[in-house]
Parts: C-alpha cells; structure tokens; sequence
C-alpha cells in the first residue's frame, strides 16, 4: 500500500512539474522570437535611415516572419514604394490594413492611407482595347486574370512586354516601356492566321483546247520517207557501229544512276552521316 501511494506522489509532482514548466518554455521561445525580431526591425530602420532600402527590405521581412507586426508589414510598404515597386508595395498595404491592430488605430489606419496614395501615383498603366475580346493576355510571360475587350494592367516602372493569343489568330507581342505613375494606352486587334492552302499554278491549257489539237493532228496524214530513208537501217554501213555506241552508253548511264540513287537517300540514322546528292557527307 506504502509503494502504491508513493508510485502516485511521484506521478502527481511529475505531472505538476510539467505543466508549469511547459508554458514557460514555450514563453521562453516566444521571448527569444521576439526579441530577434526587433532586432532585425531595427536593423531595417537603421538600414533604411541610410537610404539602402535595398537592404533593409530583407531585414524587415525576416522580422515578419518571425513575429507579425502592423509597423513591419508598413515598413515593408513603404520599402517597395522606395525601391519602384509599387504593385507588390500596394498588396503588402492591402495585407497592413487588414490587420486588426490597424483597423482598432485611426493613426495607423490614416499612415497607410497616405501611403496608398503615393503608391498609387507611382505605379504605371497600361490600358487596352482587346479584340477578339476571349483573347488570352500574357504579362511578362506570366498569365493575367483579366479578360474581356478593355483591360487595365497595373505595373512597376520598367521594361515590360505583354502577349495575346486567340485560337485561329495570329499571336502578338508589344514591347513596354513604364515610367514611374505613367499612363499608357493600345488598341490591339489579332490578325487571322493565313489560309495555308496552296494553289497550283495553271498551265494555260484548257481539255477543249486539248482534243481539238489532238483531232488536228490525228487527221493530218503521216510524214512521208524519203528515198534515203526507205533503204533499210541495217544495210547501212554505219549502223552496227552506231549500235555499238549507244549500248555502252546505256550501260555506263545505268552504272551512274544506280550509284546516284544509293547516294541519294541513304539511311541517316540519327548521326548525320549520310550522303548528300553531291556524293559529300553531312559530318565533319
């Protein structure tokens, strides 16, 4: 019985020790965390004091993820505004003001009402006027959600370039060109592709054409010898010699034209080394 009881004294303190070391623990972390996170928040600032917002956006972020602050998501805004990002600077915003830190603070609330205003002012604009207007748009290579025959693309200063393309059309490409809070516009309209049907060139022979020159020659009537010709071909002394000629001939154009043909069309395989009409080979 003595044991038993102690085996329980023993879980009891064990169970004890444990839930009040844990929450302490955990708030032994929570203090570490945050305390890094100030210190890179205070990094950013120094780092943006010197006007390097290039490195104090790292710093800030870092800080973020760490432990969520309404201050650090604002001066993550208001670094990509200084770094001419505003598109990326304007949905940071959008992230700062849902917070409900910012939404309890009218002075918080009003801080990034100012900044959405100078953001907005620094983005660029490209309108169009889309046609057909199902056309798929692609901005700097990425797929857009906008559709219809009017779009407006909000983007950072810089080099752009946008992409449409509609099944039966010709795609196209527009090089852009944004200055800071610039307002462009283009009326686009895609091109049909081609038809890809080739006509044969005519002749200038038509079948009525044809038959009456077939029927005139038909009732002419044939060519009538001459008297050297009607003397037989082999009679003549010349003739075997003749004959002789023209079968070497044939052979030596047979012998050319088999070996032409093996040239022609041997089998490439996939190395490239096969012969050319030329009798030349494709490889070095």
């Amino acid at each position: 019985m003595v044991k038993l009881f102690s085996r329980l004294l023993v879980m009891l303190v064990a169970a004890a020790a444990a839930t009040t070391t844990g929450p302490s623990d955990a708030a032994a972390q929570h203090s570490e965390a945050e305390a890094e996170a100030r210190a890179l928040f205070d990094e950013g600032l120094a780092l943006a004091g010197a006007d390097r917002w290039a490195e104090a956006l790292p710093a800030f972020r870092r800080s973020a993820s760490l432990v969520s602050r309404g201050s650090t998501s604002y001066n993550i805004a208001n670094a990509l505004y200084r770094l001419d990002r505003p598109v990326e600077a304007l949905a940071e915003l959008d992230e700062y003001e849902r917070m409900p830190e910012v939404r309890n603070d009218p002075a918080a609330s009003q801080r990034g009402q100012t900044l959405r205003a100078l953001i907005h002012a620094a983005r660029g604009e490209v309108r169009l006027i889309v046609t057909p207007a199902a056309a798929s748009l692609f901005v700097d290579g990425w797929p857009s959600v906008l559709t219809g025959p009017e779009r407006i693309i909000l983007l950072n200063p810089g080099a752009h370039f946008i992409r449409l393309t509609h099944q039966g059309c010709q795609p196209h490409r527009q090089e852009l060109n944004v200055d800071r809070g610039g307002r462009q516009s283009y009326s686009i309209e895609l091109q049909a592709r081609p038809s890809s049907v080739v006509t044969e060139p005519s002749l200038g022979l038509n079948s009525s054409t044809v038959a009456v020159e077939s029927a005139e020659r038909a009732s002419l009537p044939p060519p009538s010898p001459s008297k050297d010709d009607r003397k037989r071909f082999v009679k003549r002394p010349g003739f075997w010699v003749m004959l002789g000629v023209i079968a070497a001939a044939g052979i030596g154009v047979g012998v050319a034209v088999a070996v032409t043909r093996r040239d022609d069309s041997p089998p490439c395989g996939t190395t490239g080394d096969c012969a050319t009409t030329q009798g030349l080979t494709a490889s070095f």
